[in-house]
């Protein structure tokens, strides 16, 4: 793998870590409005935060080796 590619690949990565950030602040967003605590309703921004990237993550490992 080139330099090039590990750049993309890290450019995809903090991408995809900005989105899965929107994702958690609108997890954070829903719990609130939901009438949750602050602290349980960061805790399931959190999680939401997480799932994502885990997804993302996942499916980057899909698509990396099949590009390549």
């Amino acid at each position: 793998m080139s330099v090039q590619n590990l750049l993309i690949l890290l450019l995809a990565l903090v991408a995809l870590a900005a989105v899965s950030a929107v994702a958690g602040l609108i997890g954070y967003s829903v719990s609130r409005e939901g009438g949750s605590s602050v602290s349980t309703a960061i805790g399931r921004g959190g999680f939401v935060f997480f799932s994502v990237m885990t997804l993302f993550i996942a499916l980057l490992a899909v698509l990396v080796p099949a590009v390549t």
